[in-house]
């Protein structure tokens, strides 16, 4: 989507960090923008900061609720009109620093983390399908995609999930003329931190979680974070190029390519069951051809 002036985008997580990134990048290309975030003064916050411009609209929105998200729908498309683009955006953390993950721990991550891009998926994808006139897709995974940490399970699970969708959505909306993204950030200057905040206290009440692992993401990312702005135009120009993937930090090159090589390494030999190779060569075919309009190579 080469020409987003005018065009009209919605941000999940918008009240600070990237979203918040995004959504000032957005504005400065000439899009107008309705920013959504669970934290009502966040959303205040960067509401002044754009001073009173009409071209921007804040809504305060639980992803986890998808009556919500319909009714957050309907409300930019009475605000600004058909939406083009849809920036699954906002995300929780927390490190397994006190022990063994609980069930409350998966349900609180996947249902924001997981359900929260789903819901926007299910949600503004048909609209934008029904006004014909294209759109885009942007899904903020992580670096914790490919690789895993230490304490992380129930985060990487969430977000090798986001991976999964997103890879799927690439192929899924190509023929209409709908471009997807995915979003890795490395160490960005985000709120992750103070994740604990918006964790229903139902949810609260056992777990593996402590404070300590959160003042731990808290001091990384305000020591090294990226300035989210830098990434909001990188996520900019790939809705513009068309660009799948969006790597907002270098220093993983040598990892991704241990990674890509293991994987290589533990695939049989062979040249795999004749039975299947007109299957396999359509599906190849089809990768190849929506991946040469994606801006990777084939």
């Amino acid at each position: 989507m080469e020409h987003v002036e005018g065009k009209v985008a919605f941000i999940t997580g918008a009240g600070g960090g990237i979203g918040l990134g995004m959504a000032k990048a957005f504005v400065k290309a000439g899009m107008k923008v309705a920013i959504a975030d669970v934290q009502r003064d966040l959303l205040d916050q960067a509401m002044a900061g754009f001073g009173g411009s009409r071209d921007v609209h804040a809504i305060q929105l639980n992803v986890t609720d998808r009556e919500a998200m319909k009714r957050a729908a309907d409300e930019v498309e009475r605000v600004f009109g058909k939406v083009h683009v849809v920036c699954n955006n906002a995300g929780v953390i927390a490190i397994e620093t006190g022990g063994d993950p609980t069930y409350e721990d998966f349900d609180w991550l996947m249902a924001v983390n997981a359900g929260g891009v789903i819901n926007g998926v299910q949600t503004f994808v048909p609209r934008i399908k029904r006004h014909g006139e294209g759109g885009h897709v942007v899904n903020t995974a992580s670096m914790n995609a490919f690789f895993v940490g230490p304490g992380s399970t129930v985060y990487v699970t969430s977000k090798f999930a986001v991976r999964g969708l997103t890879e799927a959505l690439r192929y899924s909306l190509f023929e209409h003329k709908i471009g997807v993204t995915m979003l890795c950030p490395g160490v960005v200057k985000t709120g992750l931190g103070e994740s604990y905040k918006t964790r229903p206290p139902e949810l609260a009440k056992n777990s593996g979680f402590t404070q300590e692992g959160w003042a731990g993401v808290k001091a990384v990312t305000q020591l090294a974070g990226q300035d989210p702005v830098e990434v909001g135009e990188m996520v900019l120009k790939a809705i513009r190029k068309n660009e799948f993937y969006v790597f907002t930090a270098s220093g993983f090159r040598d990892e991704m390519r241990e990674l890509s090589e293991e994987i290589v390494q533990a695939l049989p030999e062979g040249e795999g069951d004749p039975r299947l190779a007109d299957f396999e060569k359509g599906r190849r075919d089809f990768t190849a051809r929506v991946k040469a309009h994606t801006g990777v190579a084939g």
